[in-house]
């Protein structure tokens, strides 16, 4: 992946001030007469390099050479350094980048950023008061203590700033994050570098045998002491990470058993994740336990419906006042149940304060304006627009259009103008990410390709169709017309069943002709005034017979007022269903292609016929033949 033009523009940039450094390092130190004592010490920080140290969770390493970048300031002054700290990092570079296929950039850049970041500090000493210490020098450490303290705290932060800067905007994420959570902590090492760098300057007049030994036993005890700490924190870090994994799938886990039980919106909630992480990035949240919260939050937020009666969650219909009522409850109920969780990032107000207005008319508790939690008025805008873009027993999805036109509508009374006009900015960009996780079928539960390419809808809701018609008995009882009935069996199995068009045709004893009683898809204005006499056409048949046709020829149900339209429909699969005073009707789906229905289709539809039937057996109702309902 190509680096950002930002990371890239900043890489020319620390390049060509390195440049300019070591240029003029050439030129100073060509004659000058201690440039055997500056080979000296880049050949050992060489070596010392060869002993990295690497950083956890981020492709960066770093050794303790850098005690001979600050020998080299301190002995021999800022040009020596900077050539020191370019051949120590370009070497480094050279060693464990080969495989990079930016190689030969970051080597450059490494060496210039480490040539600047050596180079400005050491000035800064000398600024101070700091001199280069000579070998006829007596200096206690205490003298050159402070500019040193300034040299090695300067050096630090433009040294870990330069990679931290490039790591963030390559990644998208703010410098500050990336510094404190990867590089914050490695002024440890360079103030023990530093330590061993004023040491070795102020004894170089007494160098021997013993000094040397002692030398190399601090440089070694510090090397071993910070590679086991990078070790601890990398063991440390790592299991931390396991641990917030393993809290995130147990997380999923429960939203995943709320999100079942709800067949009308099954799937939301992973589509309302995205929008709203993707949209709280969007407005400029940086705070990773604000992020976290509403990752969760956006899992958990239904949680309280799991406390909903079944038939009320899954009613294909508008609630009435008192299942709304209870509906409301799910947002206290699902707090109440978080609640004694103790999560580590705010959940509970999001899970609570979801359905608050912007004017104070939501609730539970009426809040209003930013009274609201941020995380919750997010949550609102993508609940929304998910909801209605999605297919619902009682209505198809709205066109994406339609959905941004009602949020505009709904745009400072119910909803957070700000949040709502950064949606609708970058909605096209988090319908594509959740179009390409549903292709890589990272999520197999929610697959929101084929509905994506019906005209306006984003999601659509793909249960095991099987499992979901075995309620139908159970919500007829509960008062379900054979309508609803008819609505909510022809929704499950639209993604098992594949059709243009489906009917449910039932008798009238008094024109002994089988009337459409509710009818979906491309073709319904069409077969809803088609009137089929029992024994004729597919549906007649099978009606009269008991038996089903499969792959049959739809224009056959076309009779009366419509027996001459022509329809671009191939086949056709008609099961057979008893209603509900024991007559017997039929269940008809008309498709385009030739031979469109298998044996497997032809399987579930009986199963799917049995369950109506049973359902219709239980509300023991027959609608009128003149109350037709129609799904376009």
């Amino acid at each position: 992946m190509p680096l950002p033009v930002r990371a890239r523009v900043f890489m020319v940039a620390v390049i060509g001030a390195g440049g300019l450094v070591l240029s003029n390092a050439a030129r100073v130190l060509m004659n000058a007469p201690e440039a055997g004592g500056g080979l000296v010490l880049a050949a050992l920080a060489v070596i010392t390099g060869s002993f990295m140290i690497k950083l956890p969770r981020i492709e960066t390493r770093f050794s303790l050479s850098d005690a001979l970048v600050f020998t080299s300031v301190l002995l021999l002054g800022p040009w020596y350094a900077a050539v020191v700290a370019a051949v120590d990092a370009i070497a480094a570079s050279l060693r464990f980048n080969k495989g990079d296929r930016l190689y030969l950039t970051r080597t450059l850049f490494n060496g210039a950023a480490a040539a600047v970041s050596i180079w400005v500090p050491a000035q800064l000493f000398l600024a101070v008061g700091g001199q280069p210490i000579t070998a006829a020098a007596d200096v206690p450490l205490s003298a050159i203590a402070l500019p040193l303290v300034l040299l090695v705290s300067v050096y630090s932060i433009l040294n870990t700033g330069a990679i931290a800067t490039v790591i963030a905007l390559s990644a998208r994420k703010p410098i500050s994050r990336v510094w404190r959570d990867n590089f914050a902590w490695l002024w440890v090492a360079h103030a023990w570098s530093g330590l061993v760098a004023g040491g070795i300057a102020v004894y170089v007049p007494h160098v021997n045998a013993t000094s040397l030994l002692v030398i190399l036993a601090v440089g070694g005890i510090g090397y071993a002491t910070v590679r086991l700490y990078v070790g601890k924190m990398e063991e440390s870090t790592s299991r931390l990470h396991k641990l917030n994994d393993l809290y995130l799938a147990t997380i999923r886990a429960l939203a995943l058993a709320i999100d079942a039980k709800d067949q009308v919106t099954h799937g939301h909630i992973r589509r309302a994740q995205v929008y709203a992480v993707g949209l709280a990035r969007a407005l400029g949240v940086t705070d990773e336990a604000t992020l976290k919260g509403i990752e969760a939050g956006a899992l958990l937020h239904d949680t309280g419906k799991i406390a909903v009666p079944e038939h009320i969650l899954n009613k294909p219909g508008k609630l009435d006042a008192h299942e709304y009522e209870r509906m409301k409850e799910h947002v206290t109920i699902g707090a109440d149940i978080l609640s004694g969780i103790d999560f580590p990032y705010p959940v509970v107000p999001l899970v609570r304060h979801h359905h608050e207005n912007w004017d104070g008319t939501g609730y539970p508790d009426g809040l209003k304006g930013e009274e609201i939690p941020l995380g919750a008025r997010i949550l609102s805008v993508v609940d929304c627009f998910d909801a209605l873009t999605s297919n619902r027993p009682y209505r198809r999805a709205m066109t994406v259009e339609a959905a941004i036109e009602i949020l505009r509508e709904r745009s400072g009374t119910m909803y957070d103008v700000h949040i709502v006009e950064t949606f609708i900015e970058v909605q096209p960009r988090l319908t594509a990410a959740l179009l390409a996780e549903a292709e890589s079928g990272e999520e197999a539960r929610t697959d929101i390709r084929a509905e994506a390419t019906s005209p306006g809808s984003l999601a659509d809701d793909r249960p095991d169709p099987i499992a979901v018609l075995a309620d139908l008995p159970r919500l007829a009882a509960l008062g379900l017309s054979p309508e609803e009935l008819a609505l909510l069996l022809m929704h499950r199995v639209q993604h098992a069943i594949p059709f243009a068009t489906a009917a449910m045709y039932l008798p009238d004893s008094s024109t002994d002709r089988l009337e459409p009683i509710h009818v979906t898809g491309r073709d319904a204005d069409v077969f809803r005034r088609s009137s089929i006499p029992v024994t004729e056409g597919l549906s007649g048949w099978v009606a009269a017979h008991g038996q089903i046709v499969t792959n049959g020829n739809p224009v056959l149900d076309l009779h009366g007022p419509v027996a001459s339209a022509r329809l671009p429909l191939s086949s056709a699969l008609v099961v057979p269903f008893t209603a509900g005073n024991g007559t017997q009707g039929a269940v008809a789906f008309y498709a385009d292609l030739p031979e469109a229905y298998t044996p497997d289709h032809a399987r579930l539809a009986v199963v799917a016929a049995g369950h109506l039937s049973r359902a219709m057996l239980a509300s023991g109702r027959r609608p009128p033949a003149s109350r037709r309902t129609t799904a376009a």
